[in-house]
């Protein structure tokens, strides 16, 4: 009996990340590259190697690019294959064999065009960023610490040997191969960015999509600042949609963290819950600039979600893992009790916010306090400290100001 969970992804899942790799999931490291690639359903179905790698995963042994999901399950967090595990608990290896074409789950970014520069993330994955990791390619080139993911740059989280240091988007053709690969078997096709209601390919590969399997559950990622009416109005002839809106904090922490002005956000989240006709989630991704934020933030919900009498449902369990430095662990040990603390009087969700009961908000809060608790009791070495002191000037730098000055 294998003891490793089996994960249909590899087998039956499709990934197109804002930098154009193709792989079976978000979480996976890098299987290829669009650019490898003539035709992405002769890939899907043919490639030699995907094949290779398919077999390993019918093995107690991980792949490589799967060892992310194996980290996240020996820190007690909730990883991508738990996720499918949960999502598709049917489709088991038996039924893998039986069906060797069939997608059953698509994650698609159409490109990296985003209208947001958050603190986590970088211009593989947001326009936004392209212009500051060029300035910084620039200046570890010119001090000689570029050589590879193993030097300098990487405290920083910019994978320079990858990245192309420009904008990147699918074609409207690959959109169409990417489309005829779904069936009746596709259960969940998420769209992610950039910004995915940023970008006029949403509206167009949505359509392509359900002309395939017109019940197929389309889920999105948005940072929430583009629900205008056009917007709403196109997502409101969508039968199936499950929306997860990224705010990480409130104010001048949702500012630091997404660059973007905390006033504008909350015009747009209650034009959402005003006049969208589906329900929305709430994503909140914790790092050291947000670790004792939980309850401002929780209250804040709870707030909206008595204002127009709708439930919406918290996740918790994000958490920043690049860049390293900016992570959980590097906040004060002041800043995590308080954040425990926190999590410990809202983990029962006592203003019931989340109005669909599907008992998530608990287990999920107790498995980021038990994450928190190992922060806590970690240390770091002095190299560790500096390079976390390096990564927020630079960050700082390029915002302008200091969230610590305005704390």
């Amino acid at each position: 009996l294998m003891t490793k969970p089996f994960c249909n992804a590899v087998r039956h899942g499709l990934a197109i990340t804002a930098y154009g790799a193709v792989n079976p999931c978000c979480a996976s490291l890098d299987f290829t590259h669009i650019s490898n690639i003539d035709n992405i359903v002769d890939y899907v179905r043919n490639d030699a190697d995907l094949k290779t790698k398919q077999l390993i995963e019918d093995t107690d042994e991980w792949l490589y690019e799967c060892l992310g999901c194996k980290d996240k399950q020996d820190k007690g967090l909730v990883s991508r294959k738990d996720k499918y595990l949960k999502w598709f608990p049917l489709n088991d290896n038996e039924w893998s064999l039986n069906n060797p074409n069939a997608i059953l789950h698509m994650d698609i970014s159409f490109g990296n065009t985003c209208s947001q520069q958050c603190i986590m993330c970088n211009s593989n994955f947001s326009s936004k960023w392209l212009a500051a990791d060029v300035n910084l390619y620039d200046d570890l080139l010119k001090a000689g610490s570029l050589i590879d993911d193993k030097s300098d740059d990487r405290k920083y989280a910019r994978h320079f040997n990858k990245m192309t240091l420009k904008n990147w988007s699918l074609s409207y053709e690959q959109l169409d191969q990417i489309a005829s690969l779904v069936t009746s078997d596709t259960r969940k096709i998420e769209i992610k960015g950039g910004e995915p209601l940023y970008d006029k390919r949403f509206s167009y590969f949505v359509g392509k999509c359900l002309e395939q399997n017109p019940k197929v559950q389309i889920a999105t990622n948005t940072n929430g600042m583009h629900f205008n009416k056009k917007t709403i109005d196109m997502l409101n002839k969508i039968e199936k949609l499950n929306i997860d809106i990224s705010f990480d904090g409130t104010g001048k922490v949702f500012e630091w963290i997404r660059s973007d002005n905390w006033d504008k956000a909350v015009k747009n989240f209650e034009n959402c819950l005003e006049n969208l006709n589906h329900p929305v989630n709430l994503n909140y991704t914790t790092m050291m600039y947000n670790v004792d934020h939980f309850e401002t933030f929780y209250n804040w919900a709870a707030d909206m979600s008595d204002k127009y009498q709708q439930g919406i449902p918290m996740a918790l369990t994000q958490v920043v893992n690049s860049p390293r430095h900016i992570g959980p662990a590097f906040a004060s040990k002041d800043k995590l009790k308080a954040g425990i603390g926190q999590l410990e009087r809202i983990k029962s969700d006592p203003r019931n916010i989340d109005a669909n009961k599907n008992n998530t908000f608990e287990p999920r809060a107790e498995i980021l306090i038990a994450f928190l608790q190992k922060c806590y009791d970690e240390t770091h070495s002095d190299r560790d400290l500096e390079r976390h002191a390096e990564v927020h000037k630079w960050f700082t730098n390029v915002r302008g100001w200091d969230i610590h000055a305005n704390m």
